[in-house]
């Protein structure tokens, strides 16, 4: 079975069938005719058969020959097709960023952050996908798109976290329901109507495992999907709504005070995430720098 035979060998071997001449495929390669024929001899030596009838004009394909070339043929232009579309991808991605990013942080930090982006670099194109970050683990093996901004997902080896912020939890609070106190904890809720996330989404996992730890089970009289939602209900005066920090910002705080959550882990780090060994390119480094540098800012 012939194994290891060298590409190079292949392609002079295709040169000279070609042109069916060693001396045009020298000229062609810019190599003289005996390293072309010492090529091909290597070649024949390998598959153990001759390849082509030599004459002192010109060489042509054995009936064995004929057959290596079709098959070769085929595939080095299966191969020329391939890298020419990785070519054109590579084009059109120069320009282009594609991002997926937490509802969250693309309610509240992602349009400062793509603004910014957009006046430093007029002629980038930046795409975003907004998913929960189960959504994202699929968007980046998928190479759909080259980095996720949100919370950790603990756990993971083909991927590379990038911590930025730690984001606690808080509550807002509204009047009528606030008793003035510092800090709160998840048991100080269970009296109150409580406004939480679903369980889909981290926050919400991140709460009832802290629930979970104190003997608690938190039992929501609304339940969102949105951390939007949820501080919109507690300016209503529906209740008080446990939310990402990070998501305060989305509503004026007339009408509710935040809070922040006093059991121990109650924060999560928020980052950058990305497929270990996936090589960025264009305008991606950029903008990841000016991630880091917009949520370093709290």
């Amino acid at each position: 079975m012939v194994t290891n035979i060298n590409l190079k060998l292949l392609q002079t071997f295709l040169l000279a069938a070609e042109h069916g001449s060693f001396r045009r495929a020298a000229e062609e390669s810019n190599r003289s005719p005996s390293a072309i024929s010492m090529q091909i001899r290597d070649l024949e030596e390998q598959v153990g058969m001759s390849l082509f009838i030599r004459t002192p004009h010109c060489v042509t394909l054995t009936p064995e020959g004929r057959l290596l070339y079709d098959q070769v043929g085929h595939a080095m232009g299966e191969v020329q097709a391939g890298l020419a579309r990785l070519t054109e991808l590579a084009a059109q991605r120069r320009g282009r960023v594609r991002i997926a990013c937490a509802p969250t942080l693309a309610s509240t930090r992602l349009g400062a952050i793509l603004m910014t982006f957009r006046a430093r670099f007029p002629r980038s194109i930046v795409e975003v996908r907004e998913t929960p970050p189960a959504g994202a683990l699929a968007l980046l093996q998928g190479q759909d798109v080259e980095l996720y901004i949100g919370p950790e997902i603990p756990n993971l080896t083909e991927f590379h976290f990038e911590p930025i912020l730690r984001d606690r939890l808080a509550v807002c609070v509204p009047a009528e329901f606030d008793t003035g106190a510092a800090a709160l904890r998840l048991a100080d809720l269970a009296a109150l109507p409580l406004i939480a996330l679903d369980r889909q989404t981290a926050v919400r996992a991140l709460a009832d495992r802290i629930a979970a730890e104190a003997g608690l089970r938190l039992t929501p009289h609304y339940e969102v999907q949105n951390a939007y939602t949820a501080v919109a209900l507690a300016a209503a005066g529906l209740g008080v709504a446990l939310v990402p920090e990070v998501a305060v910002p989305m509503l004026p705080g007339a009408g509710y005070r935040v809070v922040p959550v006093a059991d121990p882990g109650a924060e999560r780090a928020i980052g950058i995430l990305t497929m270990r060994g996936h090589v960025l390119h264009g305008y991606s480094e950029q903008l990841m720098e000016l991630i880091r540098s917009e949520l370093s800012r709290g």
